[in-house]
C-alpha cells in the first residue's frame, strides 16, 4: 500500500491566533458556526501552554492556537498569527513514518524523538527543513477503549 493510500483525509489546519475568543466570535458570525461545532481546550487543560479551539467548517476542522507559555512560544519560534501546520489523518502511522524516513524525511518539531501517543491519537510531525519549510503533522486515531 502506498503512502497516498494510507492518508485517509485532511485532518485539520492549525492556525495561530492572538485572541482565541475574538477569532471564535468572528467564525461564529462569518460562517454561522454553532456552539456544537466548537470545542475549546482551556489553558488549564493544556498545562498552561495555551488555549485551543477546534472549529468544524465545511467538513474540515480548523485548530486555532493561542499560545500562552513563553517556553512554548520560543519552541514555536514566536509565530505571528497565521497558518501553523497541516495535519493529515493516516492509517499505520509507524509504517508511514518509516516509508517517509527512507525517502529522507525526518521527524521534527515536538516529535523529534519519535511518534507521540496521547492516548487518543498517535502524532508525528515532519521536520520542516525537509518539507520546504512546511510543518506537516500526521495523526492516527486510536480505537476507543
Amino acid at each position: 500500500m502506498t503512502i497516498k493510500q494510507k492518508i485517509t483525509q485532511l485532518r485539520h489546519v492549525g492556525y495561530f491566533v492572538d485572541d482565541l475568543d475574538a477569532t471564535l466570535d468572528v467564525f461564529r458570525r462569518l460562517f454561522d458556526v454553532e456552539e456544537e461545532d466548537i470545542r475549546v481546550m482551556t489553558t488549564e487543560e493544556t498545562a498552561g501552554t495555551g488555549k485551543f479551539g477546534f472549529v468544524s467548517v465545511g467538513g474540515s476542522e480548523l485548530e486555532l492556537i493561542q499560545l500562552e507559555s513563553e517556553q512554548v512560544k520560543d519552541l514555536c519560534g514566536n509565530p505571528p498569527p497565521g497558518i501553523s501546520h497541516i495535519a493529515f489523518q493516516v492509517e499505520d502511522i509507524e509504517g508511514v513514518v518509516e516509508s517517509m524516513q527512507k525517502r529522507g524525511f525526518r521527524l521534527g518539531y515536538i516529535t523529534k524523538n519519535g511518534i507521540f501517543n496521547n492516548g487518543k491519537t498517535k502524532v508525528a510531525y515532519l521536520e520542516p527543513e525537509d518539507t520546504d519549510g512546511h510543518l506537516i503533522e500526521l495523526v492516527e486515531p486510536l480505537p476507543l477503549p
